[in-house]
């Protein structure tokens, strides 16, 4: 049960990861590579360096890329998987239903997987799915990893 819960947890937060700057997926068949992770709407200043994620490499298959499908990161209301959604279908923004805003901390995403009321949190949500999903895969882990400086 355990075990499911965070697989769902980390799926939904996925979603975040795709949509953080209230972006869609694409319209017709294209997706963007690159998405800038900036969202004025959840944070009054950044912290960190805003993170500049590769769409593009984590859809496109081994060995140019990770293979990981649509619906692994992208989530209904309830936080199943989105199955049969296809690069450039329109999707909503994480914002739109994890409205929380404001900077937690990494306590927040590093410890037992968050209750519902905590995944309201953009922050959280966008944290609990990109480290859940580069702890299981051995993805970057360490917040500079991400978080690029220049």
């Amino acid at each position: 049960m355990k075990k499911r819960f965070a697989i769902l947890t980390a799926a939904a937060c996925m979603v975040a990861v795709f949509l953080a700057a209230g972006l869609y997926a694409g319209t017709g068949d294209s997706c963007p590579d690159v998405i800038t992770m900036e969202n004025q709407e959840a944070f009054d200043e950044h912290r960190m360096p805003i993170v500049e994620f590769d769409h593009g490499a984590h859809l496109k298959a081994d060995p140019d890329g990770y293979g990981i499908g649509c619906g692994e990161c992208h989530h209904d209301e309830n936080g199943e998987p989105l199955a049969d959604l296809q690069a450039g279908d329109e999707v909503q923004g994480c914002f739109e239903c994890h409205d929380g805003t404001g900077a937690g901390t990494p306590k927040d995403f590093m410890g037992p997987p968050p209750d519902a009321e905590a995944l309201n949190s953009y922050y959280t949500a966008m944290h609990v799915n990109c480290v859940g999903c580069h702890k299981e895969q051995g993805g970057p882990k360490a917040c500079n990893e991400c978080h690029a400086r220049e």
